[in-house]
């Protein structure tokens, strides 16, 4: 399992737990249980360590500024920093705010975009594609996860590596987004959710 399958896994459950949108002490918990569950699921396995919430993650920027982020992870050789947002909208602004303190970075993390809300637009989802931040919500899980769901070899499996290596290769960011929601139409009509 990777940081992505787990925040998504994540997402799915603590929808379930009815902590109440709005409030500022919700979003804390959600904070504190995303961080519980990413360390349970990550911790066990070799080179991944999940730092305590709220982490101010003190690398070499740009600026000489060191920027908080809400989860911070050591993922073998890489960093990810992850920004959970427990509101019931997203709005791109949240995301720019995202990109600019992951820029400042010398040694760039890998960004992750968490958000509960249902209402994400797809100009939300471009940006994160186009900047390489991963944007994990309710509506469209993300490509590891629904690969780690599919049968090996088949067709939808193939489909969904080469959507995956057009992410990360820096593909128009509108066609990559369609490719994706057809990818995963076909995974809901396959019977994988």
């Amino acid at each position: 399992m990777n940081t992505e399958v787990a925040l998504y896994k994540s997402l799915q459950v603590v929808r379930s737990l009815d902590f109440p949108v709005g409030k500022p002490a919700s979003g804390k918990k959600f904070e504190d249980y995303m961080v519980m569950q990413l360390y349970q699921n990550l911790q066990q396995q070799r080179g991944f360590r999940v730092f305590p919430p709220r982490h101010t993650l003190r690398e070499a920027t740009f600026s000489g500024i060191y920027h908080q982020f809400d989860i911070v992870v050591a993922e073998q050789e890489q960093l990810v920093a992850v920004e959970c947002k427990f509101r019931g909208t997203a709005h791109i602004d949240q995301l720019f705010a995202t990109q600019g303190k992951l820029i400042d970075y010398r040694k760039r993390p890998r960004g992750v975009f968490v958000t509960i809300a249902q209402g994400v637009n797809d100009e939300m989802y471009c940006y994160a594609l186009a900047h390489q931040i991963l944007l994990i919500c309710p509506q469209l899980p993300p490509v590891d996860y629904m690969l780690q769901c599919v049968k090996k070899g088949t067709d939808l499996a193939n489909r969904l590596e080469i959507l995956q290596s057009r992410i990360k290769d820096d593909v128009a960011a509108k066609h990559v987004l369609v490719e994706w929601k057809n990818d995963y139409m076909r995974f809901q009509d396959e019977g994988y959710c």
